[in-house]
């Protein structure tokens, strides 16, 4: 978090949107953030549509491991590693898929 905040030195505040990992929540965290320019906005539990890694996990696993079958752990490996190496042949399918579009619903309540 300090090297976070030391690369973006001019900004008045860092928003950080995580999941709900325990990590996120430990003491030590919570204190930095109480005197950091940095804030934690977390994301609903259950859903990792909005968990922009997420996406990617699924699309490599539909890519690379889904109904396939490897004889060797070496065959397994130079797969994944295929994958990521020569990720940029996805590029138009990952646009779609790791957009930050998302459905806005407004929160706001009316007071009449």
């Amino acid at each position: 978090m300090q090297e976070i905040e030391s690369r973006y030195d001019k900004a008045n505040n860092i928003y950080i949107i995580a999941d709900n990992a325990r990590y996120y929540h430990a003491k030590l965290v919570t204190q930095y953030l109480e005197t950091s320019r940095m804030h934690i906005e977390f994301l609903p539990s259950y859903s990792p549509n909005l968990n922009l890694i997420e996406r990617l996990w699924m699309f490599f696993y539909k890519k690379t491991l889904y109904n396939k079958y490897y004889e060797t752990y070496e065959e397994f490996k130079d797969k994944c590693l295929g994958f990521f190496e020569d990720i940029g042949k996805y590029k138009g399918e990952l646009r779609t898929l790791l957009t930050d579009n998302f459905q806005l619903f407004n929160t706001q309540i009316s007071k009449t």
